[in-house]
């Protein structure tokens, strides 16, 4: 009966490979039946001993924790709780995963088969959709928001970074140990998903994957010494960056090009929804904030209360009208828990950044520096999309994977 079980609960880790890049919305349930499958599987003493003896897994813990503190002095209870819950992840797989030990290769490979399978399938729907769109109601949707269907632009560019970082690990390190259909597999991900970039019209993203492309191809050309692949790969690119750019999105209107003029004509305007421009006015108005409440922040529930407060002072009409969070998870961790919070939050990036330089953990430390990057523009934590990503790749690169 366990070995039947443990069957179920491997085939339920493997949808969670696949499902979370795909569609994102199904990713909670499979994680509540995952954890039914861990839990039935029992030896949970043992397990929690494992667990709770590993000084990462307390400090991941710690983190979350933190959050439960913030409830203390927090005055929108619905608010926090709600947040607390969206961080749950943060706190279940560093203590599930932990106590697991390292898998197999052919176990991480398909893990990650998966996620890059579901990351193209979500493309692929999303593409469907927008040729749909186009026509039979002569709507163009080829970028951003209306076109990613399942993740916010930002999260779903992250997601393929780092899948770029696993895909170039599998070709450098590991290319003896893989099928020939594996290959061809790996070598067309990188362009379509170089292709979704293009259309996902992340900014963050795009600067992001300029560096990591640059790093990878890099890294391919000094441990594989040839230079055929690299150069295929940059003419490839230039090819998928020509085709989506040119005849796909300016056929709209670029965000790229929009940023651009706004910020070259110095034309910024507080009532303005545009992104670049309204993070400069949410930016201030967090910082202010943080200046108020140093320490221990407001509480984990009055971030959003505290933020409009003092857009409304600060006359930032469009972050009004959105409702918009602090845009940036250092910020948001330091308005909810202050100096504390913030020091905990860093503890948890930089420890494991340092542990994975010294073991040579080259995708870890990808992992790490690409997520470092992106809560610079975006509080990732607030939203599941964000929370689940980090709470499983994280436990997994950290306890499970050490690549």
């Amino acid at each position: 009966m366990k070995e039947q079980i443990t069957k179920i609960r491997e085939a339920l880790f493997y949808l969670l490979g696949f499902i979370l890049p795909c569609f994102i919305y199904g990713t909670p349930i499979a994680i509540i039946f995952y954890m039914v499958a861990w839990f039935a599987e029992g030896d949970l003493k043992k397990r929690f001993s494992v667990s709770f003896r590993n000084k990462y897994v307390l400090l991941f813990c710690g983190f979350y924790v933190l959050h439960l503190i913030g409830l203390l002095y927090t005055s929108n209870m619905k608010e926090g709780s709600f947040d607390i819950e969206v961080k749950m992840s943060l706190f279940i797989f560093p203590i599930v995963f932990a106590c697991q030990g390292v898998m197999d290769f052919t176990k991480q490979k398909r893990f990650i088969l998966l996620f890059i399978a579901g990351l193209i399938c979500n493309g692929l729907i999303c593409i469907g959709v927008a040729l749909w769109r186009l026509l039979v109601k002569h709507e163009l949707i080829f970028q951003y928001k209306e076109f990613s269907l399942f993740l916010h632009p930002s999260y779903y560019s992250m997601y393929i970074d780092v899948a770029l970082v696993m895909i170039s690990y599998f070709l450098i390190d590991r290319e003896a140990e893989l099928k020939k259909r594996e290959k061809v597999f790996l070598f067309t991900s990188i362009f379509f998903l170089e292709f979704m970039l293009v259309l996902l019209q992340s900014k963050t993203g795009l600067i992001v994957s300029s560096l990591v492309l640059i790093v990878l191809i890099a890294r391919y050309i000094w441990f594989k010494r040839a230079w055929f692949s690299p150069i295929a790969i940059v003419i490839g690119m230039a090819a998928v960056y020509f085709l989506a750019y040119h005849y796909v999105i300016t056929a709209g209107r670029s965000r790229i090009i929009s940023s651009e003029e706004i910020l070259g004509q110095k034309n910024l305007s507080s009532a303005s929804t545009e992104s670049t421009q309204v993070r400069y006015y949410v930016w201030k108005s967090t910082l202010k904030v943080i200046e108020e409440n140093p320490i221990i922040g407001v509480g984990t529930g009055d971030v959003i209360d505290v933020l409009m407060q003092q857009y409304a002072i600060d006359g930032a009409e469009g972050a009004i009208k959105d409702k918009l969070n602090a845009h940036d998870e250092y910020f948001q961790c330091t308005v909810a828990l202050g100096a504390i919070g913030l020091l905990a939050l860093l503890a948890t990036l930089l420890l494991p950044l340092y542990k994975s330089i010294k073991e040579h953990r080259f995708v870890y430390m990808m992992f790490l520096l690409i997520l470092m990057v992106n809560f610079l523009t975006e509080s990732m934590f607030q939203t599941q999309g964000g929370t689940m990503f980090y709470g499983i790749f994280n436990s997994l690169l950290m306890f499970n994977f050490v690549i």
